[in-house]
C-alpha cells in the first residue's frame, strides 16, 4: 500500500511522498515517521573529535555541504525555528583512508531522532559519509518560511548493489571544458555515481597533452580548440576523488584513432591513405605499436586509477589491416597495459567478440550486440553499457516516457553465480551529434544536428546542452545501478515527483540539467535555443553555417516578389553584393539589392549571370559567375529554398547572417 504523510504545521500543509521515493536513488532500507523537523540556523555537518583522525577530503566536503545549508538560511524570508530544532549531522566514520578503487565501501546509515537534537550517520569510509550527507540534503525542504527535514524520525541503511556506477563522456569528438566536467562530477556524487569514464581520444582529437608527442595537441586551435593539459588531468582526478569518484581514461585504438594523425611522422601507420583515415595498422615492423605504447605509458602515468581503457571497438578489415593484424595489435597493447603498466585493461565488447583479443583480466563493456552474460560466460568481468537503455546520444522526451528505458535491471539474464562478475552499469554521453562535420571528416555525410555547437565559442551553450541531455534521465540510470527494484514503476506519481524534486534541488545548487517538466535536445531547452543570437543589422555578412532547429532569425529568409532576398525578421534588410566578390552583406533594401531567379539547376542567378556562391575555404556567401563562366555544374552554387531557409547542396549548411567574430570560427 502506498502511504502519504501529511503534516500540519503553523506555516501550512506539507505533502510528503511515499518514503521509498524521498531519496534518489531509493535506499536499500528507509523508515520515516513524525512531522517535519526544523533545522537550526547553526546546523552543521561534523566529525566528532573523539574519532581522532583527519581526512583532508572529508574536511573539504564538510565545508562544501555546510555552505549549502547556510544558503538555505540566506533568504530574509526564513524564520527562526520555534521549539525543537536539529543542530547537526554527526558523522561516525570508521576509516580516514582516501583510497578509491573497486573495493571502496560506500555504505552508510542515517538516523534522526528529535530528542537527541542531532542526526547521526555511520560509514566505513569517508565516501560513505559523503553519501549520507547527500541523502540528508535530499530530505530538506525550504517551505513556508522554515528550513525543515520532511520527518522528525528517519532511519536509513543503504549500500550499493554494484561497485561500478559510471558515466562516460566523449571528449574525443567535441571537447568537454573543465568547468563542464566539474559540474557533471558534482551531479554524479549527488546521485551516487562513482566512475567517470573519460573517453579522451576519437575522431576529432587526442584530447590530453603529451610531452612525448607535443604535436598531438599543437593543431587543436580555432574551431578544433580544446584539450586537457596534464595539470588539468591532475586537477580533475583530485576534484573527482574529493567526491568519491574514480576517473577511468579511454584512449581508443586501433579504430576511432583519427586523433593520432599528427604523429604519423613518429611511426603510427593507418589502414588507408585517403582523407578519411581513422584506424591504425599493426604493421609487422611494430612501428605503430612502438609509437602507441610510448604514448600510453605517458598517459598511464597521469591517471591514477587501476583501470585503463583502450576501446578496441568498431574496427574493420581494410587495406593492409586484417582481422589477424588487428588481433595482434590489440592483444599486444592489452598485454602491455597489464604486464608493463601494471593496470587492468578494459575495452568495448568488440575486444572480446570481434578480434577476440581480450586477455582474461580485461574488463569488457557490453553495449550493442552482446550482453553481460555472454561476456561472463567466457570468464571476463563485465560492465553493462547497453545502448538501448543507457546511451544518451539522442534526446528523449522529458518525463517518464524519456527516462523509463533507464530503469532497467542490469543483471538481466544472469544467474546467481554470474552476478559477482558484473561490476555494474554505465551511461554514455557521446558527442557524435556535435561534430562540425560528420565524424570530423572520417566519414561523409551531412553536418550533424548540433554541429553549430562544436566551436569553443559556444562552450557555455554546449555545456548547457550536455547537462540537459544527461539529466534528469541520468538520475534514473544511477538508481538502476544502485538499487534496482522490479516492482517499482518509473512512471508512478511518487517516482516522477521524486525525480523532479531532485532535479530542482540540484539545479538550485548549480547543476546543468534539463528543467523539470519539459524536454531538451542538443540545441534547445523547453523549446528555447541555447544560442541567443543578436539580431542581424545592416552590414552583417552572409556565411554558410550549420542549420539550427528550431529556426533562428539569422537563417530565415523571404524570396520577395521582385527577386530580392530579404531577412524575414526585418523586411527592410536585403542581400546585397557586387559581381565576383565575397561576402554578400545585408543592406537596406533598395537599388543596391540583388534580384535573383531560382533556376531548374537550383542556382540563384542575377540578371548579370552571377550565382549565389559558397566559398569552401571560409564558408563566405558571395556572387560569382555561374559555372565559373564555363557552364559547369557546381554544387557550391546550388541551393534548396524552402521553409524560410536557403540550404547549400554542397554541404547542407544554411545561409546565415552572422557577426564577423562568429563567422571566423566557421
Amino acid at each position: 500500500m502506498k502511504i502519504f504523510h501529511f503534516a500540519l504545521l503553523g506555516f501550512g500543509m506539507i505533502a510528503v511522498a511515499e518514503s521509498n521515493f524521498l531519496v534518489m536513488p531509493p535506499p536499500q532500507s528507509i523508515s520515516t515517521s513524525g512531522p517535519p523537523l526544523d533545522l537550526s540556523p547553526d546546523f552543521r555537518f561534523f566529525v566528532p573529535d573523539h574519532l581522532g583522525f583527519s581526512s583532508e577530503r572529508l574536511q573539504k566536503a564538510l565545508g562544501r555541504y555546510n555552505g549549502i545549508v547556510s544558503n538555505f538560511f540566506a533568504s530574509s524570508d526564513v524564520l527562526s525555528p520555534k521549539g525543537l530544532a536539529l543542530d547537526g549531522l554527526q558523522l561516525e566514520v570508521k576509516s580516514a583512508d582516501e583510497t578509491l578503487n573497486a573495493e571502496t565501501r560506500y555504505d552508510y546509515t542515517l538516523s534522526v531522532e528529535p530528542r537527541r537534537g542531532r542526526a547521526v550517520a555511520t560509514a566505513h569510509s569517508i565516501y560513505g559519509a559523503i553519501y549520507a550527507i547527500e541523502t540528508l540534503l535530499q530530505l530538506v525542504r525550504v517551505e513556508g518560511g522554515r528550513v525543515v527535514l520532511l520527518h522528525s524520525r528517519i532511519e536509513i541503511a543503504d549500500a550499493p548493489d554494484y561497485a561500478w556506477r559510471g558515466l562516460m563522456i566523449d571528449s574525443g569528438r567535441r571537447f568537454f571544458p573543465v568547468a563542464l566536467v566539474e559540474n557533471l562530477l558534482d551531479t554524479m556524487v549527488a546521485t551516487k555515481l562513482n566512475v567517470l569514464h573519460l573517453h579522451a581520444s576519437d575522431m576529432c582529437r587526442f584530447g590530453v597533452q603529451s610531452n612525448v608527442y607535443p604535436n598531438l595537441t599543437d593543431s587543436l586551435t580555432g574551431i578544433m580548440g580544446g584539450f586537457y593539459s596534464q595539470q588539468d588531468i591532475a586537477n580533475l582526478i583530485e576534484y573527482a576523488g574529493e567526491r568519491g569518484i574514480r576517473v577511468v581514461p579511454e584512449f581508443d585504438v586501433p579504430g576511432h584513432s583519427r586523433g593520432l594523425l599528427p604523429i604519423v611522422s613518429q611511426g603510427v601507420q593507418f589502414c588507408t591513405q585517403d582523407g578519411h583515415q581513422n584506424q591504425i595498422y599493426g604493421d609487422p615492423n611494430n612501428s605503430t605499436y612502438n609509437a602507441v605504447t610510448k604514448l600510453l605509458k605517458e598517459m598511464a602515468g597521469l591517471f591514477t586509477d587501476d583501470v585503463f581503457n583502450i576501446g578496441c571497438d568498431e574496427t574493420s578489415a581494410v587495406g593492409p589491416c586484417t582481422i589477424n593484424s588487428t588481433f595482434a595489435l590489440e592483444r599486444a597493447l592489452l598485454q602491455f597495459i597489464q604486464n608493463e603498466l601494471g593496470k587492468t585493461p578494459e575495452g568495448w565488447e568488440e575486444v572480446l567478440f570481434d578480434a577476440g583479443a581480450a586477455t582474461m583480466t580485461t574488463i569488457v563493456d557490453a553495449w550493442s550486440r552482446h550482453n553481460p552474460g555472454e561476456i561472463i560466460s567466457q570468464g571476463r568481468r563485465a560492465v553493462n553499457s547497453a545502448a538501448a537503455h543507457f546511451y544518451f546520444t539522442t534526446p528523449a522526451p522529458g518525463g517518464p516516457s524519456g527516462w523509463a528505458p533507464c530503469w532497467y535491471d542490469i543483471s538481466t539474464g544472469l544467474n546467481a553465480s554470474q552476478v559477482p562478475m558484473l561490476l555494474g552499469g554505465e551511461m554514455s554521453m557521446w558527442s557524435d551529434t556535435y561534430c562540425y562535420i560528420e565524424q570530423c571528416g572520417a566519414f561523409q555525410g551531412p553536418p550533424p544536428v548540433a554541429s553549430v555547437l562544436f566551436s569553443p565559442e559556444y562552450d557555455t551553450e554546449f555545456s548547457e546542452s550536455i547537462g540537459g541531455m544527461i539529466w534528469p534521465r541520468g538520475y534514473v540510470a544511477a538508481a538502476s545501478f544502485w538499487n534496482y527494484n522490479a516492482s517499482v514503476n518509473p512512471a508512478s506519481p511518487e517516482f516522477v515527483s521524486a525525480v523532479w524534486q531532485l532535479n530542482d534541488q540540484l539545479a538550485a545548487r548549480g547543476a546543468l540539467v534539463c528543467p523539470s517538466n519539459c524536454s531538451c535536445d542538443q540545441l534547445s531547452a523547453c523549446g528555447t535555443p541555447y544560442i541567443k543570437a543578436a539580431p542581424p543589422t545592416a552590414g552583417t555578412p552572409l556565411y554558410a553555417q550549420p542549420c539550427v532547429e528550431p529556426a533562428v532569425s539569422s537563417q530565415q529568409w523571404t524570396l520577395n516578389a521582385d527577386g530580392t532576398i530579404g531577412l524575414a525578421a526585418n523586411a527592410s534588410l536585403c542581400a546585397s553584393g557586387f559581381n565576383n566578390t565575397h561576402p554578400v552583406t545585408l543592406e537596406v533594401c533598395g537599388a543596391s539589392s540583388n534580384a535573383f531567379k531560382l533556376t531548374p539547376k537550383a542556382n540563384l542567378v542575377t540578371a548579370d549571370n552571377q550565382c549565389l556562391d559558397l566559398t569552401e575555404a571560409n564558408m563566405q556567401i558571395g556572387l560569382y559567375e555561374c559555372g565559373s563562366g564555363q557552364n559547369l555544374n557546381q554544387l557550391n552554387q546550388e541551393w534548396v529554398v524552402g521553409n524560410g531557409m536557403i540550404v547549400s547542396l554542397f554541404n547542407g549548411y544554411c545561409v546565415t547572417a552572422v557577426s564577423n567574430s562568429a563567422a571566423s570560427q566557421a
